[in-house]
């Protein structure tokens, strides 16, 4: 009997930060329910527009080809050729057409080589959404796309524009109108649900699949002390923040906690780690508080060594404010603090409240320093009340976000769309 198998597109193999981690972690599992799997891999829009991390290995990864992640899965970089990288420095207006054109053609060429029965789409974006979309239809295969955040908030957000400028507006339709064309999507929230839902998509065309982790791996197993002197951060009372360092994803919060750190509790101290814009201005103000004592910055590392660097961590922050990209979405770094079994002070955004219960985490209002200040500090002073929390956050993830778990609404998903039925969720 023929595997079934499943294309999905997606901007990058393996996953950078969060982006295209969900769709890697549950596309990596369907080889063991009995599939075949392709990932066809188109050049993300900021990386074409030069908008990338100065420290973004990107284009090396590409050059060496995609990596073997497991048996029955295999993937294709897409790679715009010199002339096209020219004219997007030139003219990006003429260059995103040929562009989109060039991967069409390539896409089809892989979806004809591969005959899958289905094509996912990891979101529904300018490059990769489009190019799933037109050569799904064009070749007539079923297509689900995969919503996991609200792209055009967040592009807003970004911009620091409006959802009401022609901009947002034109991004808006053209993300509904990729959905549109797909017979099914998913999304990571139910409150992303309610948003696609608003804007015409069918509620029974709609999956909610939440984000997850691999509980095996980000565990409660490590020898947190080891880990706290491999770390320099031996004696102390850590307080981990990871990911984005960006104005829009927590850090209002440094100047304050620090100052009350060195004030309340001097061992206690506030460790960063991830990348983005705001880096070079969080450790001036620290510098220029004279609260160095009180942070220490561990770079960008590795999706790999995640797991011992929360493991390192007593209370884990995942401090969104109240914006609507907040409210869609479904931070990752939230089930991996929970698989290690750490204690989470979190904001009470729709897509975190939908997650993290109240008593397997401390749910505070967004925006509110002082309140998410007095919490951290007040476990850390309390060290009972940290481990009951870790253990009823490693309890949830375990039973209902594991990848594992996660992977089975997804392959429902699948044979419901490819023999249309209507989506329950």
């Amino acid at each position: 009997m023929r595997a079934k198998r499943a294309a999905f597109f997606v901007e990058h193999f393996p996953p950078y930060l969060g982006s295209d981690r969900t769709i890697f972690e549950l596309g990596k599992r369907l080889p063991s329910k009995g599939y075949k799997v392709h990932y066809i891999v188109t050049q993300p829009l900021r990386y074409l527009l030069g908008r990338r991390p100065e420290n973004w290995s990107y284009k090396k990864n590409w050059e060496t080809g995609p990596p073997n992640v497991g048996k029955n899965i295999s993937a294709r970089y897409l790679l715009v050729p010199k002339i096209l990288e020219r004219l997007w420095i030139k003219t990006r207006i003429l260059a995103l057409p040929f562009t989109l054109l060039y991967f069409l053609v390539l896409s089809m060429g892989e979806i004809i080589r591969f005959k899958p029965d289905i094509v996912i789409s990891a979101h529904a974006t300018p490059i990769v959404g489009v190019v799933a979309a037109f050569s799904s239809r064009l070749l007539r295969k079923p297509l689900i796309m995969g919503c996991p955040d609200w792209m055009t908030a967040y592009a807003v957000q970004l911009s620091g524009g409006k959802l009401t400028d022609v901009g947002p507006i034109f991004l808006q339709t053209l993300e509904v109108f990729l959905i549109r064309l797909a017979r099914s999507s998913f999304t990571v929230t139910h409150y992303m649900k309610r948003i696609l839902s608003s804007l015409g998509i069918r509620k029974d065309s709609i999956k909610v699949i939440p984000n997850g982790v691999d509980s095996d791996v980000f565990s409660d197993n490590f020898n947190q002390i080891e880990l706290k002197k491999e770390y320099g951060l031996d004696g102390r009372i850590v307080v981990l923040y990871s990911g984005h360092i960006e104005d829009w994803a927590g850090v209002a919060i440094v100047e304050t906690l620090t100052k009350r750190m060195a004030s309340e509790l001097p061992e206690a101290i506030l460790f960063f780690v991830g990348a983005g814009e705001a880096v070079d201005k969080v450790i001036a103000l620290v510098e220029n508080t004279g609260v160095s004592n009180q942070f220490c910055y561990g770079g960008m590392k590795p999706f790999s060594e995640m797991p011992r660097i929360i493991a390192s961590a007593d209370i884990a922050l995942c401090i969104f404010p109240d914006s609507p990209v907040s409210h869609a979405a479904s931070p990752l770094k939230l089930f991996e603090y929970m698989g290690c079994g750490k204690a989470i002070v979190a904001t009470s955004v729709a897509g975190t409240v939908e997650a993290l219960t109240q008593d397997a985490g401390c749910l505070m209002e967004p925006g509110n320093i002082d309140e998410i200040c007095d919490k951290v500090l007040e476990l850390c002073k309390d060290p009972e009340q940290r481990k009951e929390i870790g253990h009823k956050a490693r309890d949830l993830v375990v039973h209902n976000y594991s990848w594992s778990v996660l992977s089975d609404e997804l392959a429902t998903l699948i044979a419901k769309t490819i023999n249309n039925e209507k989506i329950v969720s």
